[in-house]
């Protein structure tokens, strides 16, 4: 067995508040410049965001974040990896190796949407019939487990430090509440970031009961992925949006007990309960950046 460490001061001190002071910030931020009307009470959904969350942190913490950062080491000791071998200064294979642990988060990304098993875990996050910072933590334990593989895989294949690691996974638990807030961002900073990065409204079309629009923006950070592959959509009105998964429409369905119970169920037909299939008849021009 290998020996893991469990203790990882930089990221536990400083790191995990700043993260948590961002994620109370965009809570209540999100009340005030709101991007999308939410059809659900908040504070009950907060209550089963954080329930259903609990677990699968804890196993994030635990096994999650250990097993990267001793994939890194094992990589940075024995020199092996993509970044290892490329004949560049430190900063530009740190660069290289950021790049590529973002894209392959991407493809993990699109893998919990197109492999019928993993759907099974990755439903419940989809399942939450309003979106906001809260929903950035709304992931099922199996999920988490099942990506501890795939994630130290690619780390060892890259050849990631584990400071890279470590550094990394705070932008990316960072950006992923960011993404995932009901926050309106004024226009002019919204055409700045949506250049670079996947902004609240390209994740919220992401988290549309529309098909074509659940199977787009799967980045996590960087949006040149999703252009890259033709995942890219930006033409649809937040207004026109909603949230969730069309056969999971009822909230009895989804309490604490259930959603964790969920990957045990069927998959359902991508449709509403009633039988129709959401289609998106009116689109908007493409507003901000192509």
């Amino acid at each position: 067995m290998p020996n893991l460490r469990l203790s990882f001061p930089w990221f536990d001190r400083r790191a995990f508040p700043v993260l948590a002071a961002v994620v109370a910030g965009l809570y209540l931020l999100e009340e005030v410049f709101t991007l999308r009307e939410q059809h659900h009470g908040k504070a009950g959904r907060t209550v089963t965001n954080t329930a259903v969350a609990a677990s699968g942190f804890t196993v994030a913490r635990l096994l999650l974040l250990p097993i990267m950062v001793y994939a890194g080491e094992w990589a940075d000791r024995r020199r092996f990896g993509l970044i290892q071998w490329l004949p560049l200064p430190r900063w530009a294979r740190y660069a290289a190796g950021a790049l590529l642990l973002d894209y392959t988060n991407y493809r993990w990304h699109t893998l919990t949407h197109r492999v019928s098993f993993l759907y099974r875990f990755h439903r419940v996050h989809h399942s939450d019939l309003d979106m906001d910072v809260t929903t950035g933590f709304r992931f099922h334990l199996g999920e988490q487990v099942f990506s501890i593989v795939y994630r130290g895989g690619m780390i060892a294949l890259i050849g990631a430090p584990a400071d890279l690691v470590l550094s990394y996974e705070a932008v990316f638990e960072g950006c992923t509440a960011f993404h995932h807030s009901n926050l309106r961002l004024p226009e002019a900073v919204e055409n700045i970031l949506a250049r670079v990065m996947i902004t609240p409204r390209a994740h919220g079309i992401h988290h549309s009961i529309v098909r074509e629009e659940f199977d787009a923006n799967y980045g996590v950070v960087f949006d040149f992925w999703d252009r890259l592959h033709g995942t890219h959509r930006m033409d649809v009105p937040q207004e026109a949006i909603t949230i969730g998964l069309p056969a999971w429409r009822d909230p009895e369905e989804l309490t604490v007990l259930k959603l964790h119970t969920m990957p045990a169920d069927d998959i359902r037909p991508w449709a509403l309960p009633d039988g129709t299939v959401p289609t998106r008849r009116v689109t908007v021009p493409q507003v901000w950046p192509s």
